[in-house]
């Protein structure tokens, strides 16, 4: 989650949406102003909800509705799918202790997290776990009523452009989008998912399916 007060936007930041590129290069620009914390208990969360968001600006007595409001959706299988190799790429990396991470005790609780959610289970088992623990897209971009209340519902697969939008929108000069965070597990999606997975990722995320049209 980012706030310019100069630019008066707010991104809301989805997990796995390509968000961590989007932050990665306005922050460089000395745009922002807040960016959201990891801990859940912070003032502005990483990946806060536009409902606690807008909550936190009446506590700080600021106008929400003179902000511009942006968040990010994706495939939505693909974006449990997402979780899937990322959760069992840093759990691996944590079992041969990878030097690629510094390894310190953030990073050995989430790596022994990851670990331990692939323990003795299956992938599709792994992958159930992952649908059902985790937010649907819609929750981060409605209130409690199903209204949405962000400006701008953007796509990870139009990810540049969507990002030259952002900028243009708000009056940020920048260049070309640096994707980052990529996932390097391998695995095919349609090896994992059966038909009982797709269901349930149908049902959990019919809005946003709706709305933009997204297949399996």
């Amino acid at each position: 989650m980012l706030i310019s007060h100069k630019h008066k936007f707010i991104t809301i930041d989805i997990p796995k949406t390509g968000t961590r590129s989007f932050r990665e290069n306005l922050l460089p620009l000395g745009v922002i102003d807040i960016h959201g914390e990891a801990k859940l208990d912070s003032q502005f969360y990483q990946h806060d909800r536009a409902m606690r968001v807008k909550k936190r600006f009446a506590k700080n007595d600021w106008n929400w509705n003179e902000y511009f409001k942006f968040t990010i959706v994706r495939n939505p299988w693909v974006r449990y799918f997402s979780f899937f190799k990322y959760f069992k790429g840093y759990g691996e990396k944590y079992l041969r202790r990878d030097k690629s991470i510094n390894w310190r005790d953030p990073e050995m609780h989430q790596g022994k997290c990851c670990a331990e959610l692939f323990k003795n289970k299956d992938d599709q088992t792994v992958l159930k776990s992952i649908i059902l623990n985790n937010y649907s897209q819609e929750s981060y971009y409605c209130d409690g009523n199903g209204q949405v209340i962000v400006d701008h519902i953007a796509e990870f697969e139009n990810l540049q452009n969507e990002f030259v939008f952002l900028c243009n929108q708000v009056g940020i000069q920048t260049s070309s989008l640096q994707h980052s965070n990529k996932s390097s597990n391998q695995q095919n999606m349609h090896d994992i998912y059966n038909q009982q997975l797709i269901d349930l990722v149908a049902e959990k995320e019919k809005n946003v399916i709706q709305l933009k049209g997204y297949e399996f």
